[in-house]
């Protein structure tokens, strides 16, 4: 084949290759390949709305014009007459409420207060107005707290402190002049006797205090049973009458006990003791002269129940439903001359509460009164261990 011949075939075969690559975009251009496409994306759920209704505090969707848009299940629960359509003054009553919602949407700036509604009685909530626009449009999100506990909590411990602050002062007060007197040189020998003896006197009352004031803060800083542990109320409550006797004998009052031994309960022997002791020697103290005060100890269905009951002169109907209370006292003057806190009662009432009993009272002036404390019982404490000699189910407790 001569070189002409050559060069002819070449430029057959570009032309072949050039015309079957253009064939081939045409046919693309007249018939695209389709290319795969992604399935469609589902739709997703209102996953805002759903954490509107899912909030455990009341939730209220507030519209521009300050109508209630929508409520959570909280919101009705806790507020069952609400429904869309009316504005916040209608559906709460309360105009504060509807003024700060008001000023929230037209300021845009968020509002969080404390306010009073009617809801089973007077409750106080903390609520928090949340403003905000979508598409220019005016909206918010009203939540309610109930907050009625935690302010009565606080209102209790603020009127706790001013009492104990009031309680500290007065014996301070007596001490500091009877303090200032005996630096008298020429001061009478019998007068500064006196002075030293009600100064040991308002020294071991602050002491009490301070010790009481201690275990209330125990008490109330851990909750339940104490883990393990077991004390025979009968056997604690002979303890405190031999303890009482003296006492008993300088106030005329005779103090007698009707208790067995092996009425167990979950308390600790501190605790048992306190609640025997403060039962007891409030009737020693109080009953009055000639009266006779009796400590029963005895099983009430799954309960033990401890009861002082004396014919004395009894707790006027004003002062009854009180008794309880923190540092109330019903003959203040008398209290403090003997030696009382005032916190008595109430660590008897919160040691058998704690423990799933119940403390209570009846009296009648002129004619006596009961106080019975119920605690649940327990299995006896073991204590039979080889080795330990004199240990037994009948084993008094020791301080």
């Amino acid at each position: 084949m001569t070189t002409l011949a050559w060069v002819i075939a070449v430029l057959a075969l570009v032309i072949a290759v050039l015309a079957l690559a253009a064939l081939r975009r045409a046919r693309t251009a007249e018939a695209p390949e389709e290319v795969p496409q992604p399935a469609p994306v589902p739709a997703a759920p209102d996953r805002l709305g759903a954490a509107f209704d899912a909030l455990p505090v009341t939730a209220v969707l507030v519209g521009p014009g300050g109508e209630v848009a929508r409520v959570n299940p909280a919101a009705l629960e806790a507020f069952p007459f609400l429904r869309t359509g009316v504005g916040v003054l209608e559906a709460f009553g309360d105009h504060m409420l509807a003024a700060r919602v008001r000023e929230a949407l037209d300021t845009g700036r968020d509002a969080e207060f404390e306010l009073k509604l009617f809801v089973e009685g007077r409750r106080t909530f903390r609520a928090l107005v949340a403003p905000f626009r979508v598409a220019g449009e005016a909206g918010a999100v009203l939540t309610l707290a109930d907050a009625t506990q935690a302010v009565a909590y606080q209102d209790l411990r603020s009127q706790f402190v001013a009492n104990v602050s009031h309680e500290l002062r007065t014996p301070l007060t007596g001490l500091r002049g009877m303090l200032e007197a005996l630096e008298d040189p020429d001061l009478p020998p019998d007068m500064r006797a006196d002075f030293v003896s009600r100064s040991r006197f308002e020294t071991e009352r602050l002491e009490a205090l301070v010790d009481d004031i201690l275990f209330l803060s125990e008490l109330e800083a851990a909750q339940g049973a104490p883990s393990g542990e077991r004390s025979d109320m009968g056997a604690i409550a002979h303890v405190v009458a031999d303890e009482l006797e003296g006492e008993a004998a300088e106030q005329s009052v005779r103090l007698q006990v009707e208790a067995a031994d092996g009425m167990w309960t979950t308390l600790t022997d501190r605790m048992a003791h306190t609640v025997v002791r403060n039962l007891a020697e409030n009737a020693v103290r109080y009953a009055g002269p000639g009266a006779m005060a009796t400590l029963r100890v005895r099983r009430a269905g799954s309960d033990v129940e401890v009861e002082v009951q004396d014919d004395g002169l009894g707790i006027p109907e004003k002062d009854v439903p009180h008794v309880f209370e923190r540092f109330y006292r019903a003959d203040p003057s008398r209290s403090r001359r003997l030696g009382g806190t005032g916190l008595g009662l109430s660590i008897v009432k919160h040691i058998a509460e704690r423990m799933g009993g119940s403390a209570s009272i009846t009296s009648r002036e002129g004619f006596g009164t009961i106080v019975a404390v119920r605690i649940p019982a327990a299995p006896p404490q073991v204590t039979d261990v080889p080795g330990d000699a004199g240990a037994g189910s009948g084993a008094r407790p020791r301080w």
